[in-house]
């Protein structure tokens, strides 16, 4: 059976962080400096497609100086296809144990991603995930995602974790292989499936917050990333992909329905 936060045990844990970027200079240094005080914890796999607004100069700049990074370039097209590559990459490394992602228009919390790996330091767990919250462009946040613990039943109803904020140990990608581009946008979701409908993967859910930047998919990308949710079940259930496809998108408007709900009772507090 999954396991929840069971697991203990002191590891020295080594983290690959993977960035994949695009023309990402507007958000970048950001991201990159918000993991400044997790270098000795933390290994940057940075991988570029070909950008042409000065990423690539900065990245090669920046592996430079850190020393303990590396830059690679894109083979093919897609961000899966992106991250795959560089997954692939850490998972040679004797010095990586486990697998996360800094997305490049994404930032840490420093205080509480330190938590996170200390976290992450004392248990044995192989699948790790957390809150986080989302910030529009001038720094306001406008969405929660309070994840709360992993069961089964929630997972069949359409609950995953903030992809954002999982990080596995290296086994979890040996056993279960990378993410599926054939599912586009729903490629981190059909993979979270993949891992924790199996039951073999022990899962540990921790309170800190990572901060995600505005998403700017389009109603139409929206959907079809809809139908690629529901086909991630087809092929175990017919009845329970016609379910996801509509608790799903119901999970994402009740993170920002909280969020408007704790902003009224904010207010009704100071009147």
């Amino acid at each position: 059976m999954t396991r929840l936060s069971h697991c203990t045990g002191p590891n020295a844990t080594m983290l690959a962080l993977v960035t994949a970027t695009k023309n990402s200079m507007r958000t970048l240094r950001d991201a990159l400096e918000s993991a400044a005080s997790f270098r000795h914890k933390v290994k940057h796999y940075l991988i570029d497609a070909a950008s042409s607004d000065g990423t690539r100069e900065y990245l090669e700049s920046f592996v430079t100086t850190t020393r303990n990074s590396v830059l690679l370039s894109q083979r093919g097209t897609g961000l899966y296809r992106a991250l795959n590559q560089a997954v692939t990459v850490a998972l040679a490394d004797p010095q990586v144990t486990h697998i996360g992602f800094l997305h490049s228009d994404d930032r840490l919390i420093s205080t509480q991603f330190a938590e996170y790996l200390s976290h992450i330091d004392s248990s044995r767990c192989a699948f790790f995930y957390s809150d986080i919250e989302y910030h529009d462009k001038h720094n306001r946040r406008f969405r929660v995602w309070n994840a709360g613990r992993f069961s089964t039943f929630k997972l069949r109803t359409g609950w995953m974790p903030p992809h954002t904020s999982v990080v596995v140990a290296k086994r979890i990608y040996h056993d279960f292989g990378v993410y599926n581009p054939a599912f586009g946008t729903a490629a981190d979701y059909e993979w979270i499936v993949r891992v924790l409908s199996s039951n073999r993967a022990s899962v540990s859910y921790c309170l800190s917050m990572l901060v995600g930047g505005a998403s700017g998919a389009t109603l139409a990308a929206r959907l079809r990333a809809n139908a690629m949710d529901g086909r991630a079940w087809r092929n175990r259930s017919l009845t329970q992909s016609l379910l996801i496809r509509v608790s799903k998108p119901m999970r994402k408007v009740l993170q920002f329905s909280a969020l408007l709900l704790s902003a009224k009772t904010t207010e009704a507090g100071r009147a």
